[in-house]
């Protein structure tokens, strides 16, 4: 079975037991909300927010994709600092 056949027997066994997916409400664009989100899309979210809480995560094609990290900036010590002043 493949992932399509499996997300939509998770769509008729969740309507059968009377869980129902969020509707999508009109919202600004370019503001995520949770039907963008890869936990709500899986069902894997058991919350019922207004807005995406912090552990929003987009859904996309490649499935779950960690942030981005910020680059690391590396200080440099008073000596190489007084070192580069002479």
């Amino acid at each position: 079975m493949g992932v399509i056949g499996a997300k939509g027997q998770a769509m008729e066994m969740a309507d059968a037991i009377g869980l129902a997916r969020r509707r999508a409400s009109k919202r600004r664009k370019g503001r995520p909300s949770c039907v963008d989100c890869f936990f709500h899309c899986q069902m894997l979210c058991a919350l019922d927010l207004d807005e995406p809480c912090s552990t929003f995560r987009p859904n996309t094609q490649d499935g779950l994709v960690p942030p981005r990290q910020p680059s690391l900036l590396l200080r440099q010590t008073p000596d190489e600092e007084a070192a580069r002043a002479a």
